[in-house]
């Protein structure tokens, strides 16, 4: 059987430390980045889960700079929203690709590419990394 150096274990050790200590600070609320020993302190927020789908989205912006949507919103390269041809303007919709999530309005109408279901601003694609016609997850959210 090999033998460990001082140096391997120390480190053995340290490390098996820190594995039992982090459940027992995270159940205690003790410790950085633990629970709160006193629930009532913090405000209740209601947390709601966001039923994606799978969409076909592609993007738009160049051209349109300067112009008014249908929402009557003026598009810039700053402009974060989708076009959805029956969501109501102002809908917020979650949208989730490879690992980046935003939530933006509903501004414009369209797309009028067939198969595709969303249109993005070209800053809503940029947030999330978007550079092509894409699937993506898509969720409407409630008020």
């Amino acid at each position: 059987m090999k033998r460990l150096s001082a140096t391997s274990a120390a480190l053995t050790a340290a490390a098996l430390a820190a594995a039992v200590a982090l459940p027992a600070a995270a159940s205690t609320g003790t410790g950085s980045g633990g629970a709160s020993a006193n629930p009532q302190d913090y405000p209740q927020t209601q947390a709601t889960a966001a039923n994606y789908r799978p969409v076909r989205a592609t993007w738009y912006g160049p051209g349109f700079f300067g112009h008014q949507t249908a929402c009557g919103t003026t598009l810039t390269h700053h402009t974060l929203g989708v076009a959805h041809k029956r969501l109501a303007c102002g809908t917020k919709v979650a949208l989730r690709y490879r690992g980046h999530t935003i939530v933006v309005p509903v501004i414009d109408r369209g797309p009028y590419s067939r198969g595709v279901d969303y249109d993005l601003t070209q800053a809503t694609a940029r947030k999330l990394g978007m550079t092509q016609t894409s699937r993506l997850g898509a969720a409407p959210l409630g008020d």
